[in-house]
């Protein structure tokens, strides 16, 4: 089929939901990638920015991926369903229990982040018989309609009705796009938790029978928004002293994007769930819930299923992916080299009209965009990221008000691939100013 069939294919039948045609009414039909790089039907060649929504952690072409998927291919059995045991998910729990919190023994899978925020939700509500959720300004969970409910993209929830859901909004500590004007820095951390403190205290501000509180460490899809040092421990303290479950949801930042196996531990907390998915196989569909046995030993059996939790290939994928990012300290170079590497496209960018901040966190930059007032310039990322299309780069587009470039390349990308990337990128950003 030639790339003209494929679009034409696509468009014809694809629901108008996807994003396929956001951006560009002729995206490039990808036939081939390589490291962090995607060449296109025509043979043109595309620095990969945006790894699929944050899924490729490792790259393209992976050899280690490639043999987790043939030894499942030969033994014959690519679905095993949950009535019987799987050596390749037990191998996937086994290497997934030695890179979390030593009481986060137990584990929950599903095939999507969504399904993965689910299932917390459930878990969460059946231990404590409560149906409350407190959620965060900028929050991104997923789009099915309980994990919608908790997701604050006005966006994402347009046209649904979440109401059933009882989830209460609080400030998350943003500071280009501060909640808080009068709290400048690093006060306004410690501003969001005491108005959210002083909200589980007072009888009448409606937050009554909380379950759970459900928290990215960093929010990823809204800009890279990095919380000032102590937030997310003091979450932690507020979630114990109100008898509140902490669920952390790690789907977008878990597996090294951020420079640690879990974006959590930037505040050394260790969290009663933790949503993960994406990067997990970093390839095909996996997601799962880690928590304590007193969590996840508890309800019966057949409380949460799903048909194709635990697939043996995704599980073979995933537990190859732990062993070979030890082997090869994929994390440690996301932190030592990745990270300094986009700080530096950040720092470049600054000198460019319209750029008002950016953040790193690991293998993740957002670069803030704003009219000449310091207003959100929306337009301003779409128009970059054509550009640089162009130019030969896919980057990502997010933040709370959708103005703010992300850059999310894979952990592994080469010196070569990075250049490649900030030339496509200054390029782009120079080019729309």
């Amino acid at each position: 089929m030639t790339a003209v069939n494929v679009l034409d294919v696509t468009r014809g039948h694809e629901s108008t939901a996807a994003n396929t045609f956001s951006l560009v009414d002729d995206p490039p039909v990808v036939v081939r990638a390589e490291g962090a790089t995607l060449f296109d039907a025509a043979g043109r060649e595309y620095v990969d920015l945006v790894c699929g929504s944050a899924v490729s952690n490792y790259g393209h072409g992976v050899l280690w991926q490639r043999e987790a998927i043939e030894a499942v291919l030969q033994s014959g059995y690519l679905h095993t369903g949950t009535r019987l045991p799987s050596p390749f998910r037990a191998d996937f729990y086994a290497c997934l229990s030695e890179i979390l919190p030593r009481t986060l023994t137990h584990f929950q899978l599903a095939n999507s982040g969504s399904e993965a925020v689910e299932a917390a939700l459930k878990v969460a509500q059946y231990a404590t018989g409560r149906s409350g959720v407190i959620s965060f300004f900028g929050g991104y969970h997923g789009r099915t309609m309980g994990a919608l409910a908790t997701t604050a993209s006005a966006k994402a929830r347009r046209g649904f009705d979440a109401r059933p859901f009882n989830v209460h909004f609080f400030p998350y500590p943003y500071t280009a796009r501060s909640p808080f004007p009068s709290a400048p820095g690093e006060e306004l951390g410690s501003a969001c938790l005491e108005f959210l403190r002083r909200a589980l205290e007072n009888p009448a501000s409606g937050v009554v029978g909380v379950s759970a509180l459900i928290v990215e460490a960093v929010q990823g899809v809204s800009g890279v928004v990095v919380p000032p040092k102590g937030f997310i421990k003091g979450l932690r303290d507020i979630c114990t002293e109100f008898g509140i479950l902490m669920i952390v949801d790690e789907i977008w930042n878990g597996f090294g994007r951020t420079g640690q196996w879990f974006a959590f531990e930037r505040d050394d907390v260790v969290p009663d769930l933790v949503a993960f998915g994406k990067a997990a196989s970093a390839s095909l569909p996996l997601s799962g819930v880690a928590g304590s046995v007193d969590l996840l030993g508890q309800w019966p059996p057949g409380s949460h299923t799903s048909t194709f939790q635990g697939n043996p290939l995704s599980c073979a994928v995933a537990a190859e992916n732990i062993r070979q990012a030890k082997k090869l300290n994929l994390i440690e170079r996301c932190r030592e080299w990745v990270e300094p590497a986009l700080r530096d496209i950040g720092e470049a960018a600054s000198d460019v009209r319209g750029v008002g901040e950016f953040r790193v966190a690991g293998a993740q930059l957002g670069i803030e965009l704003q009219t000449d007032s310091g207003a959100p310039d929306k337009e301003r990322v779409a128009a970059v990221q054509r550009a640089a299309l162009r130019a030969g780069a896919l980057v990502y587009g997010g933040g709370w008000y959708s103005n703010v470039l992300m850059l999310v390349p894979p952990l592994t990308i080469s010196a070569g691939e990075m250049s490649r990337a900030k030339e496509a990128v200054m390029r782009a950003l120079e080019e729309t100013a």
